[in-house]
């Protein structure tokens, strides 16, 4: 397990950073779908002028697209980084019982993906508020697999008791609250 420490200030950079990113790569993936669409509306009318300028002004915001893609994988990277840092950290000082360390490391990153765009630098901290959205999806795994858990002992339960009803006599499966029913006929002669 880890122990590195995870600085606020710097996790919000990270944040930060990746926010940003992400807006330009959208905006620029906005852009040159419009520029494509564009260009083939000018070609089919023929226009070489507009049309070479669309081309033009499509390979500028491509060229500057593969920029701001590099720069959105580095910063995905180093906030991956971190949530698996933060989430490790969580899982070794938030035991919970019936629910894997290493799955739960995976989930908190994950959560943490899916949360990040809810994030305002201006309502709070970013470790508080990705350390509250991993420990509240921990918490509802810890409750479903306890509900299932609890599930699964009641209905052994019931089996249980259903089995105890039986009784097998001569060869002759007999229900305490019923007739008797031949074995081969029953479910249980198998």
């Amino acid at each position: 397990m880890g122990v590195e420490y995870l600085n606020n200030k710097i996790f919000e950079g990270i944040i930060k950073r990746f926010q940003t990113s992400k807006r330009e790569k959208a905006k620029y993936e906005l852009i040159i779908n419009d520029l494509s669409k564009s260009k083939q509306a000018r070609a089919r009318r023929k226009n070489k002028k507009h049309h070479e300028q669309v081309h033009e002004l499509l390979k500028k915001k491509t060229d500057e697209y593969k920029k701001i893609h590099v720069e959105f994988i580095q910063s995905q990277d180093d906030l991956a980084a971190a949530f698996y840092t933060l989430s490790q950290n969580i899982v070794k000082y938030a035991k919970f019982q019936h629910i894997d360390d290493d799955d739960a490391v995976q989930e908190g990153v994950v959560i943490c993906f899916e949360k990040i765009d809810h994030f305002d630098p201006q309502k709070g901290k970013a470790f508080n508020y990705m350390t509250t959205c991993i420990l509240n999806h921990f918490r509802q795994l810890y409750r479903s697999a306890r509900n299932y858990q609890e599930l699964k002992k009641r209905y052994l339960n019931y089996l249980q008791n259903e089995l105890e009803k039986i009784i097998i006599h001569n060869g002759k499966v007999q229900s305490t609250t019923s007739k008797i029913i031949p074995v081969e006929n029953s479910r249980l002669a198998n």
